[in-house]
Parts: structure tokens; C-alpha cells; sequence
């Protein structure tokens, strides 16, 4: 038994010994250690998860990281996407290989190339970074005063070049935010005006909107105080705003619950609601608040031709507050009026009800009701 347990240990030794043996190559050189034997060239571009490179790419997003494939890919000393330098600390290249993160800075340039520099020289390659989509929402008052500041108000606006003008000349810009372009409304421009609003996309289309200025026309009711009314209580009235056009106004303690309404009619005329689906239109109204005094988030409902079950809660969220300012807000019609928009008996008629969850010190106007195309 004892010349046994030997054998074994010897024999584990030696399979110990063997294990422990690497062949090595003196020549060997890693690949990201490799030298450049000539310029970079960049053949493709593929998501890193694409580990077997069967999808080439032709654009991706800010932050994203990406494989270039190529030659001479060593000692990268620059790289930039759109004129946007990215962060070569966050690299790792191979002669035929680089793993890059696109910066997250954005680039009003349109150029779509990546340019790719090492020891040896330099290389450019067609490829997009996504900007985002320019969204345009409207004018943030479309009744404001001739004279007076306008803004756009919109989302991703700091990354494109836009000109606008108002019967073909040209309107300047004073302030350029990622959310709003404001400028001053050129004196004795007229009601029913529109204002044009052009850019380009990185991807070479040119857009357009037609941004309209106090659209007295698209009224549903251009004066409210010749409407027939019927209201609940006297916390709501109907005034003359300082623009010239009539509004509702909610004043005063309303409590816990209560409600509160106004519904006012007049006689339908063509033109007045949309031929065709309203999924293609808003309905429009401005908003004023007293500065102090911001809307509650809900409890606010609109209703056509007392049918509460075509109804609509406007739900502005919290702390809206414009300070006496107007602001417009725009509302789906096909949500405002879920059973469709129809005149009863050739009468129109827009029952506007508020009920606050809890007592309310309210100071809020409601004007100028209307339909716009999308």
C-alpha cells in the first residue's frame, strides 16, 4: 500500500508540472500595441454588440458607442463626428479595429463624416449623428399685441438653424433657447397674419411651419358677450381682455367640490368646425393666470352642446403659473370631442365647468376658443 500512494503522488507532480508550461513568441506584438504602416482607412461602422459584423450602420445616436472597421486604425491622435471631438480616453483601436463612444455634445454642423487621425495620416468616412427632432409646438401666445415679444415654443431648437418671416421678409431673432425662439412681432402687423418658420434637417429636407398671429377668423365665438349663456354661480363673468377680445374670468373662493359653470351658444355658421377627421386638428384656447394664484392640475372640463359625455378634463398639471401673461394650449380634438363635433339644431354650444378637488382661491381667464389645423 505504501509503494502505491508514491506512484500516485509522482504522477501528480508531474501532470502539475506540465500544466504550468506556456510556449511563448518572442515576436508576438498585441494588436492595439501594433504599428501603422500606412494611412488610416475606415471601411465600416457597426454597433459593438454586432460581435460577428453583419450590420454596418450608417448613423447612430449621441453617447453611443461603435466598431470602426478598417486598416492602420493605431496611435489614433484625433477623432471627430460632425466637427465634435470625442474622448480618446474612451477608446481602444487595433490595426483593424476601434471601439469609440460618439460624443454627447451635439453639432448644429450637417457635415456627417467622421474624421479619423493617427501617426500616419487622415481619414474620412460618411456617417450621421442623429440630432434630435426638431418639435414645434406654435406661438406661446398667438393673441399677443402687435409691438409686443413672441416666442416658439418647441423642443431640441438649439441645434438647428431657423429663419423666419412673415409675407416673405424676414423676421430676426432676439433669443434662441432649446425650447423657445422668441422675437419681436413687427408694428401694425395685421390680425390673421402667419408667420413662416423654415429649417433644414441634417438629413437635407427642408421643413415648414405656419405659425398664425391672433387668428380672429378661426373664432367659434369672436364675441362672447352676444352668445346666449347660462352660468351657475357668479364666480365665473365675461370681460374684455386689454388685446381687445373676451374672455371668461373665475374669481374668487370656490369651495371643496363645487361646481362651476358657463355654457354659451350661438348660432352655427359654415366654416366654423373641421370637414375633415378632427384627429387632424386642436382645439385652441389662451390661458392667463394672476401671479400668485397658479391653476389647480385638474378639474377643468369642456363639453359640446350639453353633452357631458362628450367631454374633455383638461389637466394643465402643477404649479402653471403665467404670471398674467396669456399663454396658448392646444388640445387634441379628437380627444376634446371623443363622439365628434356637430352643431345641434344649427346652435353651437361649449360648456366650460370647473370643479376643485379641494377650496380654491382661483384668478384664471379663459379666451378666444377656436379649431386650427395640426
Amino acid at each position: 500500500m505504501k509503494a502505491k500512494y508514491i506512484l500516485i503522488t509522482l504522477l501528480a507532480l508531474v501532470v502539475t508540472a506540465c500544466s504550468n508550461v506556456v510556449e511563448t513568441d518572442d515576436d508576438y506584438v498585441s494588436g492595439h500595441n501594433q504599428p501603422n504602416t500606412g494611412a488610416p482607412v475606415i471601411r465600416a461602422v457597426y454597433a459593438v454588440t454586432d460581435g460577428d459584423l453583419l450590420t454596418p450602420l450608417t448613423e447612430a445616436a449621441p453617447g453611443q458607442r461603435i466598431a470602426i472597421v478598417g486598416d492602420n486604425l493605431n496611435n489614433l491622435r484625433q477623432l471627430t463626428f460632425n466637427t465634435v471631438a470625442a474622448d480618446l480616453s474612451e477608446t481602444y483601436t487595433t490595426l483593424t479595429k476601434a471601439v469609440v463612444k460618439i460624443p454627447d455634445t451635439y453639432s448644429k454642423a450637417h457635415e456627417n463624416v467622421i474624421s479619423y487621425t493617427t501617426d500616419m495620416g487622415t481619414a474620412t468616412f460618411r456617417f450621421a449623428v442623429a440630432l434630435p427632432v426638431a418639435e414645434i409646438y406654435g406661438l406661446l401666445n398667438e393673441f399677443c399685441a402687435s409691438g409686443s415679444e413672441a416666442s416658439v415654443a418647441g423642443k431640441n431648437l438649439q441645434y438647428y438653424d431657423f429663419t423666419l418671416t412673415l409675407n416673405g421678409q424676414s423676421v430676426a431673432f432676439t433669443t434662441v433657447t432649446d425650447t423657445q425662439l422668441s422675437f419681436q412681432i413687427p408694428q401694425q402687423t395685421p390680425d390673421n397674419s402667419v408667420f413662416v418658420l423654415t429649417w433644414q434637417t441634417p438629413q437635407g429636407e427642408t421643413k415648414t411651419v405656419e405659425l398664425p398671429f391672433r387668428p380672429t377668423n378661426e373664432l367659434l365665438f369672436s364675441d362672447l358677450t352676444q352668445t346666449t349663456r347660462q352660468q351657475t354661480d357668479e364666480n365665473v363673468d365675461i370681460e374684455t381682455t386689454a388685446e381687445g377680445t373676451t374672455c371668461l374670468h373665475f374669481l374668487g373662493t370656490i369651495t371643496e367640490w363645487s361646481w362651476v359653470e358657463l355654457s354659451f351658444a350661438q348660432p352655427f355658421a359654415d366654416g366654423v368646425l373641421p370637414a375633415a377627421d378632427s384627429d387632424d386638428y386642436y382645439f385652441v384656447f389662451e390661458v392667463q393666470t394672476a401671479t400668485g394664484h397658479p391653476l389647480l392640475d385638474t378639474g377643468y372640463e369642456f363639453a359640446w352642446n350639453w353633452d357631458w359625455n362628450n367631454s374633455y378634463r383638461w389637466n394643465p398639471g402643477e404649479g402653471v403659473d403665467t404670471k398674467g401673461q396669456w399663454q396658448t394650449v392646444r388640445c387634441p380634438l379628437d380627444e376634446m370631442a371623443p363622439r365628434g363635433l356637430t352643431a345641434d339644431n344649427d346652435i353651437l354650444t361649449l360648456n366650460v365647468g370647473f370643479q376643485p378637488y379641494k377650496d380654491y382661491e382661483a384668478d384664471f381667464r379663459l379666451a378666444n376658443f377656436r379649431i386650427e389645423k395640426k
